[in-house]
């Protein structure tokens, strides 16, 4: 049994959003055991309205082969459909993430200004 996280209360999550937050990251802490994960955008900002997904950030620490790319973001789909919810997902390397084009762009400094770990 994985252990439930640990969300700060200041992003105001809802309960579907936070059981199905659980829920995917469990299965993939399970598919990739050494991956980062952080919360960014307008959920954590606290300038979410109705409509806002919750940003999920995932840092792998190799590269990232489509295949995997794709099985997270199926898992991610069936996590948003049993859940009603709406959970986006950014993956990328660390390689990627800390060296490549990447680097020059507004969420880079979205997701290391304003990230939340969990």
């Amino acid at each position: 049994m994985t252990n439930q996280l640990t969300i700060p209360k200041s992003l105001n999550l809802t309960k579907a959003e936070t059981a199905a937050l659980n829920a995917l990251l469990s299965d993939l802490k399970q598919l990739c055991p050494l991956a980062k994960f952080r919360l960014f955008g307008s959920k954590v900002k606290g300038v979410a309205d109705a409509e806002s997904d919750l940003d999920l950030f995932i840092e792998l620490p190799t590269p990232v082969p489509e295949n995997l790319r794709r099985r997270i973001i199926h898992k991610v789909f069936e996590i948003n459909l049993a859940y009603e919810s709406n959970i986006s997902v950014l993956i990328v390397s660390t390689e990627e993430w800390e060296t490549g084009p990447l680097t020059l762009l507004p969420i880079h400094a979205a997701v290391v200004q304003d990230g939340v770990s969990i």
